[in-house]
């Protein structure tokens, strides 16, 4: 593989993550399944392309986790904002408002994802490994 073709599947490891993310009946795993697909398909005919996904995957992981633990924060959060609001205010209660307040939850990962995952893909496209900041690294 040539060093032009090498760099431009590092891109789109480091991307794909995004890309996944966005697929609303995936999420949170469609941007692990994107990056893992990649990184199996490529992984064999370059160091650089088995380093990058490996990079990647552990930040997607560490994304999706960060995703699950977010909407369970949120899932008490909403059940003690409705209880609370049903106990001392209910001639006040909204129902569904509680829901409008936390429907971007999710949206402040989907930004760090981004965020990190172009950051890759500049130095992807320049032919260096870009370690994630932070990122928990199960695949070795």
């Amino acid at each position: 593989m040539n060093q032009k073709d090498e760099r431009n599947w590092a891109v789109f490891i480091s991307l794909a993550g995004i890309i996944g993310m966005t697929i609303g009946f995936l999420s949170p795993i469609g941007n692990m399944v994107a990056v893992l697909a990649l990184w199996l398909f490529k992984r064999d005919e370059s160091s650089l392309l088995d380093t990058e996904g490996k990079e990647a995957l552990n930040f997607q992981i560490t994304m999706s986790i960060l995703v699950v633990i977010v909407n369970i924060i949120f899932f008490f959060l909403s059940a003690i904002w409705t209880f609370s609001t049903f106990l001392f205010s209910s001639y006040y209660y909204t129902p569904g408002f509680h829901f409008r307040i936390f429907r971007g939850r999710n949206n402040i990962v989907w930004i760090i994802n981004l965020i990190f995952s172009i950051i890759a893909a500049i130095k992807a496209n320049n032919g260096e490994v870009y370690r994630y900041p932070f990122s928990w690294r199960i695949v070795k």
